[in-house]
């Protein structure tokens, strides 16, 4: 029955619906180096190979029969997780036969758990020996804290005595120093640059390390992370087993080749289905000067009582909107990358406990951020990747939730919407229609000035009183300026197709979310304004009008188009309804569907979009960018970096410009990789000092007073909690002070 429910079970499978428990033991054990899954060939457990219960004992659980420890299923059940998701189903059992796995799924699915669960049932429980077991690597400190409190979630609903540690900038070396030597934790979850600064600082041995995880593995690999990760790696022992999970994973793994990866289970769920299916989604076609307005009509149409988050592309844009809902009365919260840890903490914590409606964020808090009962995304500026548009619309719609994610479109970011097109594979649709559906089409339209008027005086009254609000845009308006020079560019035929639809205006009708009969005609009639042309110039009008209106020929035509008015009028009535709700249809095409052999693969769009991005850092454009014009008879010759230069300070010639990284001190590690200086100071060796604790190396049995900082212990403010007594008082130096006083 197993293999009949199988086949007759939906593609689009949801977290909410009752799902079947996952795949059987026998589907572990296979030899096959590359397994590539759909959900729509969801492997389901053999019920015929169910353990048979003891008369009186319950049955199974549906975790438990993926593999799992009663006490973890437990967890899951008090965390609210009924049955387990298509990933976790694939995932689970083959982590837990100790094989490399790489998975994609997309947002929502439960990827946390698909891969925290077995970590915590292979690990079991602490030991007494010295030595980080697992490390779970991610891309920012957000989710690195998400992370950090879910492992604690189910450690404690499992009654287990695991021992979990945070490692992420922001926080001090100190801290961090003191919980590798007095907690001894068995999973490390950090982000790659801290946690190499504290393992160059302290020496650190990974000798027993079992487990190595990557989260949103192919942003790690994106954001300049490859120096520390080739470190990381290197230091890592060979005989770990290997986790890559992401929403959205390239089907070619040589991107991460470097990873070591031996034999991996390749599991890529929903690639048809990139987006939730509740998740509806309208575009909006504007004009630059009218994004502030319009940005603040959308947060009035959506209302104080529901949570939203809004997308910008630069910190300085963050800034300035932060300003502005302010002054419209709007509570908002503000996260970018070089906020302070502290206060990056304090701002989510306002947005999660809902004391703020409005969340605004550069797209630092796009990978991996589940933030809870979130109803809207708001994409301010359009994003030019398509792999972080779904990353950004993924906060919303998660969990079987419904979700409504809007994006601003100005003609220039209009051709990115098309690589979107592609990489989706959904029809876009423009103007109004009889049948819409925002869940499976990309709508687009137009925002009228005539609906944002109001906005838009208000925010020009405000910038004229108040000189922050207006310092604030002008650094905004700067910083997006060079941004717009640093954006990866589209496909030509994206620039092609884009620049028809704006030539045909068929993307300045209403969006049909927002709009009436009275927006339409007027929309209609500047429409026909903005196309007429006369047929005469204004130095020819007048002088020859007489001899055209007597022609014969002229005549007659005028005649007939008066007698044929009415008809000649609906013809263009329709003609214009039908360009209006027309959708853009692929091009009629010669080959044979049967025996024609296509010269690049169907899914090519998809494959680029989910394809890891290479140059983004401004060393590895520049150095693309370089050419030289005398190495023209042997290109693979590489480029000599070590031409010197006089370096007046020095008195003496060095290597390199001396400016960036070429001014910077560095230091060669053990593999022979370069860092700078500064991870290697004597930080580690003043802590020693200064908190006497003894250096305990990996393989040691650890202090009998080492314990994990969230077992039984509550810090209570305004008592003493140091160790030493305090110092006592100098009654001499009182008494002649008191003398003095008399």
């Amino acid at each position: 029955m197993a293999s009949d429910s199988s086949d007759s079970e939906s593609e689009n499978i949801d977290i909410s619906n009752l799902l079947v428990p996952g795949s059987n033991s026998k589907n572990i054990k296979d030899k096959i180096t590359l397994n590539t899954v759909n959900s729509d060939k969801t492997v389901l457990i053999n019920t015929e190979e169910k353990p048979k219960s003891k008369p009186g004992n319950k049955s199974l659980s549906n975790f438990e029969l993926l593999g799992l420890s009663q006490n973890l299923a437990k967890s899951t059940f008090h965390r609210g997780y009924k049955q387990p998701t298509p990933v976790q189903r694939k995932t689970i059992p083959v982590i837990i036969s100790k094989r490399d796995v790489v998975a994609m799924a997309r947002t929502g699915s439960g990827k946390t758990a698909a891969y925290m669960l077995p970590i915590l049932h292979r690990l079991y429980a602490h030991k007494q020996q010295v030595g980080i077991r697992c490390v779970i690597i991610v891309p920012n400190r957000e989710l690195a804290i998400q992370v950090y409190n879910e492992a604690i979630y189910f450690i404690k609903g499992s009654s287990s005595n695991l021992r979990v540690g945070l490692i992420v900038g922001g926080d001090s070396l100190e801290s961090q120093f003191n919980l590798l030597l007095t907690q001894n934790p068995d999973i490390v979850i950090a982000t790659p640059g801290r946690l190499l600064h504290v393992s160059v600082e302290m020496k650190l041995s990974f000798s027993l390390l079992e487990i190595l995880c990557f989260d949103e593995a192919d942003r790690l690999f994106e954001l300049g992370f490859g120096v520390q990760l080739t470190e990381l790696i290197n230091v890592f022992p060979k005989t770990r087993q290997t986790l890559l999970f992401s929403a959205t994973m390239p089907e070619s793994l040589v991107g991460f080749i470097n990873l070591g990866l031996v034999d991996p289970f390749f599991v890529r769920l929903d690639t048809e289905l990139k987006l939730s299916e509740n998740l509806s989604m309208s575009f909006f076609s504007i004009q630059e000067q009218y994004r502030d307005a319009s940005f603040m009509y959308l947060l009035d149409k959506i209302g104080n009582d529901k949570q939203t988050i809004v997308f910008c592309s630069t910190k300085y844009t963050v800034e300035y909107l932060h300003l502005l809902v302010s002054k419209f009365g709007y509570k908002a919260a503000y996260i970018y990358g070089s906020l302070d840890q502290t206060a990056r903490q304090i701002q989510m914590n306002l947005f999660r406990k809902n004391l703020v409606k409005i969340l605004i964020v550069t797209d630092l808090a796009a990978r991996g951020i589940d933030i809870p009962i979130l109803d809207y995304v708001i994409n301010y500026n359009f994003i030019d990747n398509t792999k972080i548009f779904v990353h950004r619309v993924g906060r919303v719609a998660r969990a079987g939730r419904s979700g409504w994610a809007y994006s601003l479109l100005t003609p220039d970011e209009l051709p990115y919407l098309i690589d979107l097109k592609l990489f989706l594979g959904r029809q876009l649709v423009y103007g109004e229609g009889k049948d819409i559906d925002y869940r499976s089409k990309l709508i687009i339209g137009s925002l009228s000035t005539d609906l944002t008027y109001n906005e838009a005086s208000s925010i020009e009254g405000y910038l004229k009183v108040d000189s922050v609000l207006e310092n604030a845009r002008i650094g905004s308006n700067n910083s997006m300026m060079k941004y717009r020079k640093s954006r990866i560019a589209p496909s030509a035929s994206s620039f092609k197709e884009a620049k028809a639809l704006v030539s045909s205006k068929a993307i300045n009708y209403p969006n049909p979310l927002f709009t009436s009969s009275q927006n339409e005609t007027q929309i209609s009639m500047i429409n026909s304004i903005s196309g007429y042309k006369p047929n005469q110039t204004i130095f020819e009008q007048g002088l020859r009008g007489n001899k055209l209106i007597a022609d014969p020929a002229r005549l007659a035509i005028v005649q007939f188009r008066r007698k044929n008015s009415d008809f000649i009028e609906n013809s263009k009535r329709n003609k214009q309804l039908s360009t209006k709700t027309s959708e853009v249809q692929p091009e009629k095409s010669f080959a044979d569907d049967e025996y024609y052999i296509p010269h690049r693969k169907p899914d090519a769009d998809t494959e680029k979009g989910y394809a890891l991005l290479k140059g983004n850092t401004f060393a590895e454009q520049a150095q693309n960018a370089m050419v030289s014009l005398t190495n023209d008879d042997n290109f693979s010759k590489p480029i000599n970096k070590k031409v010197l230069r006089w370096d007046s300070k020095k008195k003496n010639f060095v290597q390199g410009l001396g400016i960036g990284s070429d001014n910077k001190k560095l230091i060669t590690t053990e593999s022979g990789v370069k860092l700078p200086a500064s991870y290697k100071t004597d930080a580690f060796k003043d802590y020693l000092k200064k908190s006497k604790l003894p250096n305990v190396q990996v393989g040691q049995i650890e202090t009998p007073g080492s314990s994990n900082n969230y077992e039984n212990k509550k810090r209570v403010k305004g008592f003493h909690t140091k160790i030493s007594a305090p110092k006592h008082i100098d009654m001499t130096a009182a008494k002649q002070i008191l003398a003095v006083k008399v």
